[in-house]
């Protein structure tokens, strides 16, 4: 069996150093997730850690980068091929429950609280949410058939989603009771009358 070159050494920590992470993120979430504590459970020290992310703030950066990709990414998978305007909703609603529940709305909130003055960190930030928009309109754009809405209202539509999910999902940290459905609701004709 050929050893590793030092480039797969590293790749394979940092892939490890990152699963760990993403585990922990979301079981305590961002505060109170220390990089020693990733690096002992990946059986790694925290110089290690450091060299493959350079802080705690670019890890929880990264896993947030994979959380984000996978959540829309299982968000289009489960709205695919769906024509019925209710049962989309209904799918969007069973999505929208089992994110929160993941603890991938606290982890991601007290990590923007923490990073929010470090103009470097709020810039990724910003760029997440705007990879964030753009990743739910092609979602969007799944659910509507070809040419009948024009590539701004899609847009239009998939920013709204996104700002409305990130109020909920602040609001679902302290009142356990928020809920999207109002804005399902809302939105249920707006959803017939494009899909349909």
């Amino acid at each position: 069996m050929a050893s590793l070159s030092r480039s797969q050494v590293q790749e394979r920590n940092r892939a490890t150093v990152l699963d760990v992470a993403r585990r922990e993120f979301l079981r305590d979430g961002y505060v109170a997730t220390s990089v020693a504590a990733v690096a002992r459970e990946a059986g790694f020290t925290t110089g290690i850690v450091y060299s493959s992310f350079g802080s705690k703030a670019d890890l929880a950066l990264a896993v947030l980068d994979v959380l984000q990709a996978e959540q829309i990414g299982a968000l289009g998978d489960s709205v695919a091929g769906v024509a019925d305007a209710e049962e989309v909703l209904a799918r969007v609603r069973g999505w929208a429950a089992a994110a929160t529940a993941s603890g991938w709305v606290r982890f991601e909130l007290e990590l923007l609280l923490d990073t929010i003055h470090d103009p470097r960190l709020a810039a990724a930030q910003a760029a997440r949410q705007a990879a964030a928009v753009e990743q739910a309109t092609v979602v969007v754009r799944s659910i509507v058939p070809g040419g009948s809405t024009d590539d701004e209202t899609l847009e239009v539509l998939a920013e709204a989603a996104v700002d409305y999910a990130i109020g909920v999902a602040i609001r679902q940290v302290t009142n356990r009771d928020a809920s999207p459905d109002r804005f399902l609701r809302f939105i249920g004709p707006l959803v017939a009358a494009v899909s349909g």
